[in-house]
């Protein structure tokens, strides 16, 4: 293991954090982990019924672009970032490697604030709110996913393979995605970005269940932190089965005039 990755153990009975580079260690117990976490979902909920909508029409096309534009490049140097960590290490070839071995305080530092960019994303319905979608218009899978993201990144920075694959992945899809909502991108590799996100979600599941049995640090984790390693698998398939549901509705039945204004429901 490499002896420069700052302690980072997420459990619902205590979260333990070491901020990399200074000398601060966070340390949160119960009921403090529960109001982070799922408080989080409920902070999200309120915002979008109460505060989003008085909002409404503010938030012009140049806000909605800045916006996009600034996770676009977030995205594309965290999933840059974290593909150099893994070609310069050698783990890009060694699946073992890359799932085991903890990152190094320089990623760790990104990895956080991947974390906090899910609440950043919060605005992706602000600005939908903003340009007189309603919340049934936005529609369940894209409420779903923003209430949800921030929780399942706390959990999947538990394992060195999770966080890894969650910033090379989900920055990647990211990364096309707000590009597509800043700049747009042809009609045609629309559908791409949604079968990606299948793609993803698919991966990190199969690492998030497999890394207990081929690292020896973490084989006990399922049974001692039970809660934690339960909501990736609980969360996921979720976000799979309505993406699969959209996929479907969206670029395989639906007319044509539809396909051209789906793409905005792609988180």
């Amino acid at each position: 293991m490499m002896s420069d990755s700052p302690i980072y153990s997420f459990h619902f009975d205590h979260f333990q954090t070491e901020i990399p580079y200074t000398n601060i260690t966070i340390n949160i117990f119960p009921p403090w982990t529960y109001i982070l976490t799922f408080g989080s979902c409920l902070l999200y909920l309120f915002l979008i019924v109460t505060i989003f909508p008085l909002f409404k029409s503010k938030f012009n096309d140049s806000f909605a672009k800045i916006h996009y534009g600034l996770l676009f490049l977030f995205s594309l140097f965290s999933f840059l970032a974290t593909l150099f960590h893994a070609i310069q290490t050698e783990e890009i070839t060694d699946w073992s490697k890359f799932l085991c071995t903890p990152v190094p305080s320089w990623l760790r530092v990104l990895s956080i604030t991947f974390t906090i960019s899910k609440i950043w994303e919060w605005f992706d319905t602000a600005v939908l709110i903003s340009k007189g979608h309603s919340l049934s218009k936005i529609g369940f899978l894209h409420i779903y996913h923003h209430a949800t993201t921030f929780l399942l990144f706390l959990c999947v920075m538990n394992f060195p393979g999770g966080e890894k694959n969650g910033m090379i992945l989900n920055g990647f899809v990211h990364t096309l995605m707000y590009y597509h909502f800043a700049f747009r991108l042809p009609k045609l590799l629309r559908p791409v970005i949604t079968a990606l996100q299948i793609i993803q979600l698919l991966t990190v599941t199969y690492i998030w269940r497999v890394v207990p049995n081929l690292c020896p640090e973490y084989k006990h984790f399922p049974n001692e932190n039970f809660l934690a390693y339960l909501l990736p698998h609980a969360l996921v398939p979720v976000y799979c089965l309505f993406f699969f549901k959209f996929f479907i509705e969206q670029y395989l039945f639906a007319p044509a005039k539809k396909v051209k204004s789906s793409s905005r429901k792609e988180e």
